[in-house]
């Protein structure tokens, strides 16, 4: 890609806090003051917060109570059960609906309920709940459908459904559209007259607060879903729900319960995925960067029903096979998104002014559906702007779309609503069909309406000129936000260790941003099979040393030998062959 598309990161330094409100948690919760800055900075400003944070407890999860339509939800299910009924399980193709799906399949089975789960493939079927689901209950004989992250758009599949005399019964996290489906009941905490009071949940989320429901109802002990909080963390994190709230306590939790899981499915994924758990649990960034993408290539690449089965069998053999077969899908996802990377940059550098256009709509008669997604996600993210990805088929196209600099993609979808045969999803990604021929207004629209919502969106571009110093040297955020300045010394241990009490991290809860000055570094030089990453020791002005990873940014090699530097870090703990140790992953340098 050219500089003149490339943009600049800008670093916003560390905001003054309260030395009050620091000092405060300093001597009651007896922690660093370097913790307590970083605590002030989440918002944890009184030691009640502070402690609520550090210690979240399954204990303080709000009742389901107030989600809408629950209990009437509970009443058919618990009818269902009662009278032998079939239920269908809907899920979605992605990690979160197959985790949802899957959470409800146990845990219905374990309340005496006769479950069919089912998720749709991707290029045969589409999205949501439509006609491949409505045979497959008509095949299993099911007279109650149960959406698993899914249903919110599918108002004209319910009205068969309800013709056909079958109830539904939608679980989501979608936003509502202007009309909703006609279903029994509705489980979503977005609807306007939701009472919940955390709106962050994902679809398997929204599953387990209905399962909690029936358990109560059935007179189960409040832990006895628990042992299934794995399945909740996996899809909570793929489907990038913030790790804030509800969502920090059960991804906190569930990642423990990954640690020694029972599950025979994510046992055998974690071997072949070569994930092990480390002081009691598994990194969430392991689940996000190896089981996820192992789950959805399955969705993406194959079927999505593979790694449905292979988070609801008993079959240790069945689950090896399946874990092997994912790890083979993941590795043609991963040639096909490359490809279809290369190809969407491509268009970029031959189509696009990086000074007018403040979002990028790309497509192709030959890109895989399956891997839209991630590289729109990854166009998004590298160059700071909103983008879509389209793949034609004939006549009719299927995007999907990617948020950046703070762009409401639903908000920006409905203004172009009437040029999309179906779109939805959330604020920050989203799916969509259109027609061939309502490509190029499609495109001004979605343009357009980027721009108005934000004067600020478009992304900051970089100076053309390869000065060092004047810009940042490393990778491309369009901003970096720092959340304290410390020594290299002060990054040694045992800060990693009080770092561990902020964790999960991810999506709504990233890991800590540091800055250090005045920093030289020694044995710099290209890692990597193609030598695009950069490893090296950075060594502090006043003492410290820290060994430094750079993804991506091998190309920097040369203009980092000399000079003194200010780096943006996170400090992570690598672990490798039963060791740990703490290194410096480099996001950015900058000229002293």
């Amino acid at each position: 890609m050219t500089e003149a598309v490339r943009p600049r990161r800008r670093w916003i330094e560390p905001r003054p806090v309260s030395p009050a409100d620091v000092e405060a948690l300093r001597e009651s919760l007896q922690l660093p003051p370097l913790l307590c800055q970083l605590l002030v900075r989440r918002g944890c400003r009184d030691p009640d917060a502070a402690r609520a944070y550090l210690r979240p407890h399954l204990e303080t999860l709000s009742p389901p109570d107030s989600l809408p339509d629950l209990t009437v939800a509970v009443d058919r299910i618990e009818e269902a059960i009662a009278a032998e009924e079939k239920i269908l399980v809907h899920g979605d193709y992605d990690v979160d609906g197959m985790s949802a799906a899957a959470l409800l399949d146990r845990g219905l089975r374990e309340l005496g309920a006769r479950v069919d789960a089912f998720v749709p493939h991707r290029l045969r079927d589409g999205y949501d709940l439509g006609a491949a689901g409505l045979a497959r209950a008509e095949e299993v004989g099911a007279r109650l459908i149960l959406t698993a992250d899914c249903g919110m758009t599918a108002v004209e599949t319910v009205d068969a459904a309800n013709e056909a005399g079958l109830d539904v019964i939608v679980t989501d996290h979608h936003r509502p559209g202007l009309r909703l489906p006609a279903a029994l009941a509705i489980v979503n905490p977005h609807r306007a007259d939701s009472e919940y009071p955390f709106d962050g949940l994902t679809g398997v989320g929204v599953a387990f607060k209905l399962l909690a429901a029936l358990h109560r109802r059935a007179g189960l002990p409040a832990g006895a879903l628990n042992r299934h909080l794995d399945l909740v963390a996996i899809g909570t994190i793929a489907d990038r729900g913030p790790l804030v709230g509800e969502n920090r306590i059960l991804v906190r939790a569930g990642l423990r319960v990954l640690a020694r899981t029972r599950n025979r499915g994510l046992r055998a994924l974690m071997a072949a995925a070569r994930v092990t758990p480390f002081d009691d649990r598994v990194p969430a960034e392991d689940v996000a960067f190896q089981l996820a993408p192992r789950l959805n290539a399955a969705g993406r690449v194959g079927a999505a029903e593979e790694g449905l089965r292979l988070l609801v069998t008993e079959d240790a053999a069945e689950a090896e096979a399946l874990a092997w077969k994912l790890e083979d899908h993941n590795r043609r996802r991963r040639a096909t998104d490359k490809q279809v990377t290369e190809e969407a940059e491509a268009q970029l550098r031959e189509s696009y002014d990086p000074e007018r256009d403040s979002a990028f709509v790309l497509w192709s008669d030959d890109w895989h559906p399956g891997v839209l997604g991630i590289v729109a996600s990854r166009i998004a993210e590298r160059f700071g702007r909103p983008t879509v990805i389209i793949s034609f088929d004939g006549d009719l196209g299927r995007g999907s779309a990617r948020s950046a600099a703070g762009a409401n993609l639903i908000a920006v979808l409905d203004e172009c609503s009437a040029l999309l045969e179906r779109h939805g999803g959330h604020r920050e990604a989203a799916g969509l069909d259109l027609r061939r021929e309502a490509l190029e207004e499609f495109r001004r629209r979605f343009l357009s309406a980027v721009s108005a919502q934000s004067a600020d969106v478009a992304a900051i571009d970089a100076p053309v000129d390869g000065s060092v110093g004047e810009r940042p040297v490393g990778g491309d955020l369009q901003e970096l936000e720092i959340d304290l300045q410390v020594s290299l010394t002060e990054a040694e241990d045992p800060m990693p260790i009080w770092l561990r009490h902020l964790e999960p991290f991810g999506f709504g809860n990233p890991r800590p941003v540091l800055l250090a000055r005045d920093v030289r570094f020694e044995d710099l030089a290209r890692v990597g099979a193609d030598g695009s990453h950069l490893r090296a020791s950075a060594l502090g002005e006043e003492g410290g040393r820290l060994p430094v990873i750079g993804f991506g940014m091998g190309d920097r090699v040369a203009e980092l030998r000399d000079g003194s530097w200010e780096l943006a870090f996170e400090l992570v703990e690598d672990h490798w062959r039963g060791r740990r140790r703490t290194q410096a992953r480099l996001l950015d340098a900058r000229g002293a």
